[in-house]
């Protein structure tokens, strides 16, 4: 029995490494987009942050959510994804 848990175990565990990587993948391209939208908006003398369509993505982003995470969770989640871009936007870095 210990032999198949410890196997089961580290199967799971492969798996969240998998997705881990594919989310950190995903992450990065996201902000490579971001840059993308950032270059846009300064060429055409657009202000970068826009109240409204962060509200209606993290709106979009919580019903696309089936669970298990609570809808509070997946709000949380992409609200520190959008803070963190706008520490590089602020930085520079984009």
């Amino acid at each position: 029995m210990e032999g198949d848990f410890k196997k089961k175990l580290i199967g799971y565990r492969d798996e969240i490494n998998d997705i881990d990587h594919k989310l950190v993948d995903l992450l990065n391209e996201r902000a490579v987009i971001v840059m993308k939208v950032k270059k846009l908006k300064q060429k055409e003398d657009v202000p970068l942050y826009d109240a409204r369509r962060e509200e209606e993505l993290v709106e979009n982003i919580a019903k696309y959510s089936k669970g298990p995470l609570y809808r509070d969770n997946i709000i949380q989640i992409f609200e520190s994804i959008l803070r963190n871009v706008q520490i590089l936007e602020k930085d520079g870095t984009l």
